[in-house]
């Protein structure tokens, strides 16, 4: 009994050193919380920053990219137009013969229509002609059954009436 009563006593007097530590590592993991969470932010920061460093880069490569365009198209447009004022010099130079030769390209393509449009008719023809031949032999072979169909009710016909005439003649034969 003496042990226990001294162990209760020893735990009663070494709880609140016990506290005391707690208090201790509570305090240290709170200060670890804030130092980590004091990172997190620097490094939130940081990654914010370069992300602004970033973007401004892109911006400025798109201004210098777009600078470069508009330069190029510029010069696209100048081309053009020394381009179409040769054209011009040529086209008046020319112009007689071009519109020759436009006449026979057109000449020449409204004769190749022709010869599809006659080579169509000419196909069409066939076609129908295949058409009527095929339309033939199922005529024929609609009357050739037709004529299957009449020969064979014929045939029952008669062999019912033969069946009938026989059996009339047994019952004659019978008396009946």
């Amino acid at each position: 009994m003496k042990h226990i009563v001294l162990g209760s006593a020893l735990a009663f007097f070494t709880m609140p050193a016990l506290a005391g530590q707690f208090d201790e590592l509570y305090q240290i993991e709170q200060q670890t919380k804030q130092a980590e969470a004091a990172a997190e932010a620097e490094r939130l920061r940081q990654a914010a920053a370069a992300q602004e460093r970033a973007d401004a880069r892109e911006a400025a490569a798109r201004q210098q990219q777009a600078a470069a365009q508009r330069a190029a198209q510029q010069r696209a447009a100048e081309q053009r137009q020394v381009q179409a004022a040769e054209e011009k010099r040529q086209r008046t130079r020319e112009e007689s013969y071009e519109d020759e030769l436009r006449a026979l390209e057109l000449e020449e393509r409204r004769l190749a229509l022709q010869a599809k449009k006659a080579k169509v008719a000419r196909a069409n023809d066939y076609i129908d002609a295949e058409l009527r031949d095929s339309a033939a032999r199922t005529d024929a072979i609609q009357s050739e059954a037709d004529a299957t169909r009449n020969v064979s009710s014929g045939a029952k016909s008669l062999m019912e009436d033969a069946g009938e005439a026989e059996v009339n003649r047994s019952n004659s034969l019978f008396g009946e």
